[in-house]
């Protein structure tokens, strides 16, 4: 009887026990909640936060986490799933088709063409040293989409983050001006060549109308400036570069129209390494033109519009709430999402792909744009940032050092505080209290 009686008293000791643990994690929790809401750098702005506890499969936090933010550059989350399901192991950039004397080729918007991130470069190496015949060739479909994407701002036109979207990308679509010990670089040097280049140290930029490219006057510390060129869909300008750069043995052709008959795939680089670049940097044009290819893949031909609704309405036609989505960057303001939806959009990432190949990709805490934050904390965290004017989203998976598993969407609109840097530590100070916790 004696021991029966120890027996109750143990297990009520024990379920007491749990629940003031569990009563006394909730208070951490609000109070965490509570200082980032009361956070100076955040008066004034809408905060949406959604918390999840992979490990035991609860929420931990949730505060207006079905409402509707602009994600920025958490955009590029969407843009990452479908370049990882996409995109093959390595990037389908071309189609390629060789006869007795020829060799044709349909480019489909591989961006790492001519790019300087990648040495690795098999299609300049056959129109290098070809003796045959190198046609360029037009699709049959005409492509359905524009240079920009829906919602970008015009008056960026010369600001390096925003290069044209093209079906045949060539040097990330950007201008490199490098400052030399006694001089200016230029590359490629096609777009300056009959200029005096001598204005060393210079803001430069570009005409809109035209690529006319020329030094400001202005003073800049920059070692490298990249200027976006204007595209020309007929490849005109393209065919220029390519000559200009590789010296190919036959001027190049270009043909309207693809014959698909013994043609096959062209892969280029390992597609990880362009989707590590892509989130590590936060690389918009590498995010529209893993777009743009997964749209040749899925239709066939390039339709940015149309492919965004086939993926909402098959691969994440499982996320809460409708969810706006415009471009491949997040450049658009026309995106709009949820907290919750990147928490279904994670969680689908992980089992479809593994949290080892996520952490290859995912910026991790002290590194790429994470560079400044998450570096003295209580476990490790991989993240993707965004940022636009009065906009900061942050989303990603967190290890604590007790080794529990977080999946984590913050997302901040319309702050209006002197620098985005406060609010993203407001937002590092949040979760390091979460990651004690737990």
């Amino acid at each position: 009887m004696v021991k029966s009686i120890r027996k109750r008293i143990n297990i009520s000791s024990y379920f007491t026990s749990i629940f003031f643990c569990s009563l006394i994690s909730a208070c951490s929790i609000q109070k965490a909640q509570h200082h980032l809401l009361q956070d100076p750098s955040l008066q004034g702005a809408h905060i949406g936060t959604a918390v999840y506890n992979q490990s035991n499969q609860t929420w931990v936090d949730r505060y207006q986490s079905n409402k509707y933010f602009t994600p920025a550059s958490n955009t590029k989350i969407i843009s990452c799933y479908v370049g990882m399901k996409y995109l093959m192991d390595s990037i389908p950039g071309w189609q390629i088709k060789e006869t007795a004397d020829s060799i044709f080729l349909l480019p489909m918007g591989d961006p790492t063409f001519l790019h300087p991130d990648f040495s690795y470069q098999p299609v300049a190496e056959i129109i290098k040293n070809t003796n045959k015949q190198v046609v360029l060739c037009l699709p049959t479909t005409p492509d359905a989409f524009s240079m920009y994407g829906k919602g970008w701002a015009w008056d960026d036109y010369a600001d390096d983050y925003q290069p044209e979207r093209s079906r045949f990308p060539i040097y990330g679509n950007v201008v490199s001006i490098s400052n030399a010990k006694n001089s200016v670089q230029v590359e490629p040097n096609y777009f300056i060549q009959g200029q005096e280049v001598a204005s060393k140290n210079s803001v430069w930029t570009r005409d809109f109308h035209n690529n006319h490219f020329y030094a400001t006057g202005k003073n800049s510390n920059e070692r490298l400036q990249q200027i976006p060129f204007i595209t020309d869909p007929t490849y005109s300008l393209t065919k220029a570069l390519m000559e200009d750069t590789l010296h190919p043995k036959h001027p190049l052709l270009i043909q309207k129209g693809w014959d698909a008959n013994s043609a096959s795939l062209l892969k280029t680089v390992p597609t990880d390494s362009l989707l590590k670049i892509m989130m590590n940097r936060s690389d918009n044009f590498y995010a529209d033109q893993i777009l743009l290819m997964a749209s040749a893949q899925l239709l066939n031909k390039i339709d940015d519009a149309a492919t965004i609704d086939a993926i909402l309405k098959t691969d994440l036609n499982f996320l809460p709430q409708t969810t706006e989505w415009a471009d491949g960057s997040g450049l658009s303001r026309f995106n709009l999402n949820t907290p919750e939806n990147f928490i279904a959009l994670l969680q689908k990432m992980q089992a479809q792909f593994g949290m080892d190949r996520i952490k290859n990709i995912f910026a991790e805490g002290g590194k790429g744009t994470l560079s400044a934050y998450y570096k003295n904390i209580p476990g490790v965290v991989y993240a993707k940032t965004g940022t636009l004017g009065n906009q900061v989203a942050l989303s990603g998976f967190i290890v604590t050092q007790k080794g529990t598993e977080l999946i984590f969407s913050v997302m901040v609109a319309n702050h209006v505080s002197p620098s985005a840097s406060l609010v993203r530590k407001a937002v590092e100070k949040y979760l390091t209290t979460l990651m004690r916790q737990y």
